[in-house]
């Protein structure tokens, strides 16, 4: 079972803010020490480039690097260390996604969303469609979940790709990757399917070999990683078939000087050209040791526990002001408005006067008022340096209207 108290210890932010009530995960979770630390133990003992391994430091850098590749293999259950891409976020993964897959697309082909996406998995296909005059279509969802019946009746010979979030970052219901691809792949086996799993890898445990998935993509930044950095997962195959998004240093055997003939390596460098990103996959490395101590399975236990609490007590408190619209997702995410009340003012009422961090708006997911009622909402997000009484804070805040009001002049 979580300590909350001991796990809010871990995270240096605390000390230096110690009255903020940090409930904005879902955008980028807080950094606890030991990853700031192996960050700066990168730059203090190491600082070479594993590029050069003609030196000790540089073969001892290359090796830290090739474990940290190993520890997310092992974290999403790939099969080959080779086909973990680093990258510098989900955003980047889901565009060398989308223009390595360029060839695949014809006049007419089909590319299947849905409206709950981040715009990282919009306009990637957006785009791609555009230049190949394929076809964008959504998916069916019931719910706020993608029906297994109407998607079937949706694959056909012109499907080429299907991109869908496991856990869209607003409202949070989980889609099941192993019953939809195995849907899919029953229709029409041609079909590449990709997850976008940036708020999923934190709500439920990834598994890219069980859900037969083609590519994946994620940001450290969501798990207790730091910035600008990600990785793009994908069978060895198709890997090997996408054009690389970016070409130069690092990723190339040879290269004529005729101005027209280059070759390029195998996975991963042939989808790593340029300088890696070497402190931040150091930081990353150590997430994925966090999460594995405390355990990815008492992280979702945990907050799913402080979700169900906010309900209760937004049911009890707030039933006559706030307007929930993902009462009954499982994801640590709770969605509202407060009625008569512009969501921007919610959050700056909470965040300046209550050191309460939140969000509001669209969140990125630019077609969300055609799921719900609001196109612009307030999100809270919980994560495990989250207590109760966090949440009855922000309840608290929220409770009275008139105070609430005269704060927003």
């Amino acid at each position: 079972m979580i300590d909350y108290k001991e796990i809010k210890r871990k995270f240096p932010f605390f000390k230096n803010n110690a009255e903020q009530i940090y409930l904005d995960s879902a955008a980028t979770s807080l950094k606890p020490q030991v990853v700031i630390d192996a960050i700066g133990e990168y730059y203090t003992n190491y600082g070479t480039n594993p590029h050069n391994i003609d030196s000790i430091l540089g073969y001892k850098t290359n090796v830290k690097y090739d474990i940290v590749r190993k520890k997310i293999q092992q974290f999403i259950n790939a099969k080959k260390v080779t086909e973990v891409i680093f990258t510098p976020g989900a955003t980047y993964g889901l565009n060398q996604i989308a223009y390595g897959l360029s060839s695949k697309i014809m006049n007419g082909d089909e590319i299947l969303i849905t409206k709950q996406e981040h715009g990282a998995n919009i306009l990637p296909w957006y785009r791609l469609a555009q230049e190949k005059k394929a076809v964008v279509k959504f998916l069916p969802e019931t719910n706020f979940r993608i029906n297994l019946e109407q998607l079937a009746k949706m694959i056909s010979a012109k499907t080429k790709i299907v991109a869908f979030a496991n856990v869209p970052n607003i409202l949070g219901y989980e889609n099941d990757p192993t019953s939809i691809i195995a849907m899919i792949r029953k229709i029409n086996s041609a079909v590449i399917v990709v997850i976008d799993c940036a708020q999923g890898v934190i709500h439920m445990p990834t598994d890219v070999q069980k859900w037969d998935v083609d590519f994946i993509t994620f940001s450290a930044h969501k798990i207790f990683g730091p910035m600008g950095i990600g990785i793009l997962w994908g069978k060895e195959k198709l890997l090997l078939e996408l054009k690389p998004l970016i070409v130069g240093g690092g990723m190339n055997v040879w290269i004529d000087s005729d101005g027209l003939n280059y070759s390029v390596k195998k996975i991963p460098e042939r989808l790593e050209a340029g300088t890696a990103n070497i402190a931040d996959i150091f930081g990353f490395g150590a997430a994925i040791d966090f999460i594995n101590a405390v355990t990815l399975q008492e992280i979702i236990t945990y907050t799913h526990q402080l979700k169900r609490y906010a309900i209760k007590q937004f049911n009890e408190k707030l039933k006559d002001k706030a307007i929930i619209y993902n009462v009954d997702s499982k994801a640590a995410t709770l969605v509202f408005n407060i009625q008569n009340v512009f969501c921007q003012d919610v959050a700056m009422h909470l965040g300046s006067r209550n050191n309460i961090t939140v969000r509001s708006g669209d969140h990125c997911a630019r077609l969300i008022g055609e799921v719900i009622p609001e196109k612009n909402t307030v999100r809270v997000s919980f994560s495990i340096y989250n207590s109760y009484k966090d949440i009855d804070l922000l309840v608290s805040a929220l409770v009275d209207e008139q105070d609430f009001l005269g704060g927003l002049v």
